[in-house]
């Protein structure tokens, strides 16, 4: 096209968009004028500003209830998850008090649920700063986060309003890290570090040590081969971290590998956000109801810290379901479930939150191609945690039975939910909960059961982990062609041993491909495809449970062995034998062609978490990963 035709095009496009420009706002006058003369005489125009009657508010939040994902259309459960959280966190910083606050905190701690009512349970608390006393010569250190305050909002988050608000009173909170001989030695190696020592000159500092190798493999040595430290360090108006990374192969004899200094080891931590945020003119604090406990998000609602007494018996029976649980050991709470009175699994735990950090672009592979390409415990990335879930490092544990009312089209129901801050200090995690929360895990692992004979198993994870360090440190792949590594990429490993009707033989398993049912014969590890369903029925009867393999879902089919890991109770639980943890990496490793038909199986169901993809980091964003069980075939 010529210059003069393309100069006409435009002219002809310009004019008919100013045509239909016209017609439309002389059709809105008339529009408007017409709307007028039918309310009267023309007096009563209603504006944008103008906002509806809204509920009373005390109501709103009296009648208000935590939602799952069945109270949602589709994806929109986990989209709330990911955008919501950073949306009310903001919502309460413009309020002037509570951005005075915030604004001089040293680091924080964030916690988020959505309720009934388009509400958003929103807490945010942090200190004012650290003091430390102790050394690594004594093996001890008494931490207090100074005036640790926290603060408690319900947001409207169709306006991104403050509905309540509560502001507690500061405490200094305390707590006391304590440490083998063999990690002091680990320690001082890292502070031999020039580097490191020029750094932490004249500051205090303490200590932080994760499960170290029996969950680590990273820089190309295997699990069991490498170990973490971590040094908070504090300054005058902020906190910071050393990131150390040791090669532990030989026993009493750490060698240094790496440390990262990282000054902000959160992306947009609270204290920032609110010196950055202009504020409202006026507070709503003591203009709107307070927050009431049982509305607040249940890790932080016992002022700052997890509500307990909302645990149900350790067997109880609701909406046709029979469940026994057990407290955890490292292999998160460990369930049985029967409905309408006949078994549906005899043992189910959350085995492994693999976290993985550096990896390469994925170019259309399986999580095990691609995390372990070699087919061994080593890491196709900078390193990876394979998280325990443990009381003893970094509960809580078992939390809540959250019941639900049949609303919204679904049936009566309840959640049980459990948290874990791995690596943090004792079941209260006090240190996590005042801010030094860089490198433990800070996720919601859940399993939903209704009247109708659904599970909806849900990993909901908050942050914040590595990724700032990953970010600035990590790098590309070798053969980088134009896409970047993937900063952090979770997985999550629920697996049980179904019983569909019977717990005397095997079961039948089979797999639907989006056509047919096929019956396969042997072990096997599927990539999981929208339409596809994976189903274990009673041979002898009509019991069946079906998994659709949505949302990226992949599964693990094997028999049970002694010398494996796995949930069921003649299988070696995760840590207790170090041989069978060191060669652990991926369930798919178990796969070797046994017969499955009409035998005992262990199902490993593999949930992806791809934090690298969401529009919000870590630490200030929420995700969800899910996937669903369906019951057929159990009369009452």
């Amino acid at each position: 096209m010529s210059e003069d035709d393309m100069r006409h095009g435009e002219e002809w496009y310009r004019r008919g968009f100013m045509r239909a420009t016209g017609a439309a706002t002389v059709l809105g006058l008339q529009a408007g004028v017409v709307g007028a003369q039918e309310n009267g005489q023309g007096d009563e125009v209603v504006t944008t500003d103008e906002q509806p009657q809204l509920p009373d508010a005390q109501q709103r939040i009296d009648l208000a209830e935590r939602v799952g994902p069945r109270d949602f259309h589709e994806e929109n459960y986990e989209i709330l998850n990911v955008h919501r959280r950073k949306e009310a966190i903001q919502t309460l910083l413009r309020d002037p008090e509570v951005n005075r606050v915030a604004g001089d905190w040293i680091a924080h701690f964030i916690s988020y649920e959505a309720l009934t009512n388009h509400l958003d349970a929103i807490s945010i608390q942090g200190p004012t700063d650290y003091t430390v006393d102790g050394s690594l010569e004594t093996g001890t250190f008494d931490v207090t986060a100074v005036d640790r305050q926290t603060i408690y909002g319900l947001i409207d988050r169709r306006r991104n309003e403050i509905v309540a608000l509560q502001i507690e009173e500061p405490t200094d909170v305390q707590w006391t890290e304590e440490y083998t001989e063999e990690e002091v030695r680990r320690g001082q190696i890292v502070l031999d570090q020039e580097e490191v020592q020029q750094y932490v000159e004249g500051k205090e500092f303490w200590p932080m040590f994760k499960v170290a190798e029996s969950i680590t493999s990273g820089r190309g040595l295997a699990h069991y081969e490498m170990s973490t430290i971590v040094l908070y360090v504090v300054d005058e108006d902020s906190v910071s971290v050393v990131s150390g990374f040791l090669d532990v192969r030989e026993e009493g004899n750490p060698q240094f590998l790496k440390a990262y200094i990282v000054d902000d080891f959160i992306r947009y931590p609270v204290q920032q956000l609110a010196r950055e945020t202009a504020t409202n003119d006026e507070s709503a604090l003591e203009q709107v109801p307070n927050v009431p406990v049982e509305k607040r998000p249940m890790k932080t609602a016992n002022n700052g810290f997890h509500r307990f007494e909302t645990l149900p018996e350790q067997q109880f029976q609701q909406d046709n379901w029979n469940v026994r649980w057990e407290p955890p050991e490292t292999q998160g709470v460990t369930f049985w479930g029967e409905y309408n009175g006949s078994p549906v699994f005899s043992t189910m735990n959350a085995m492994a939150t693999p976290t993985a950090y550096g990896l390469p672009p994925r170019e259309g592979r399986n999580t095990r191609e691609w995390y372990f390409p070699d087919d061994e415990p080593v890491i196709n990335g900078h390193h990876i945690f394979w998280d325990v879930h443990s009381i003893p490092f970094g509960g809580p544990g078992q939390l809540a039975k959250i019941d639900y009312p049949a609303r919204r089209g679904h049936p009566s129901g309840f959640q049980f939910r459990t948290h874990y801050h791995t690596g943090a200090q004792g079941r209260g995690s006090v240190d996590f909960h005042s801010g030094a929360q860089f490198g433990p895990y800070n996720y919601n692992i859940s399993y939903e059961f209704f009247e109708d004979g659904r599970i909806v198993p849900i990993w909901r994870r908050h942050g914040p982990g590595y990724v700032v360090e990953a970010l600035r440190n990590y790098g590309v792949p070798e053969d980088w062609e134009g896409e970047e590594t993937v900063v952090q990429q979770y997985l999550h490993l629920t697996a049980l041993e179904p019983t569909p009707g019977t717990t005397d033989g095997g079961v039948r398993t089979q797999v639907f491909d989006g056509e047919e049912w096929l019956t396969p014969e042997s072990e096997f590890y599927l990539e999981g495809e929208p339409g596809q369903k994976v189903r274990f029925s009673n041979p002898d009867g009509s019991e069946q449970i079906d998994v659709p393999m949505s949302r990226d879902l992949e599964v693990v089919v094997v028999r049970p062995h002694s010398d494996e890991i796995g949930p069921a109770q003649d299988q070696v639980t995760r840590t207790d034998d170090r041989e069978v943890e060191a060669e652990f990496y991926h369930p798919a490793q178990y796969v070797d062609g046994e017969g499955i038909q009409d035998q005992r199986v262990i199902f490993w169901l593999i949930m992806e978490a791809s934090m690298d993809e969401v529009p919000h980091p870590a630490g200030t964003t929420g995700y969800v990963a899910q996937a669903e069980f369906q019951l057929n075939g159990y009369e009452s």
